[in-house]
């Protein structure tokens, strides 16, 4: 019987793939401001505990729009995050690929 080994994602790299960005960004949309506010809620509890503090502060940023039923300067902010979400995403994607080449 071979052993299969299971590579598990790294929790930054779960929390960056997630759907509470797209949850939440459609949410802001549609000004259903308790599941914003519910999502980026724990969105930032789960930042928090991976020390990602640029998501922490911008989701504080957010959070505080929530309150405020500031749409706009919400999506603008989500905006930001999902730019730095999909750069740190290439850049994961890089090193990984640069890590295969070096095993072969």
């Amino acid at each position: 019987m071979e052993n299969i080994i299971i590579e598990q994602e790294p929790a930054n790299l779960i929390f960056l793939k997630s759907y509470d960005f797209m949850k939440l960004g459609q949410a802001i949309e549609h000004g259903n401001w308790q599941v914003a506010a519910m999502t980026s809620q724990r969105m930032q509890k789960a930042a928090q505990e991976l020390d990602m503090d640029m998501f922490v502060r911008q989701l504080t940023n957010i959070r505080q729009c929530i309150m405020h039923r500031q749409g706009k300067a919400a999506k603008d902010i989500l905006a930001l995050m999902v730019a730095r979400r999909a750069q740190m995403l290439n850049e994961l994607e890089k090193s990984r690929n640069m890590q295969e080449r070096q095993e072969d």
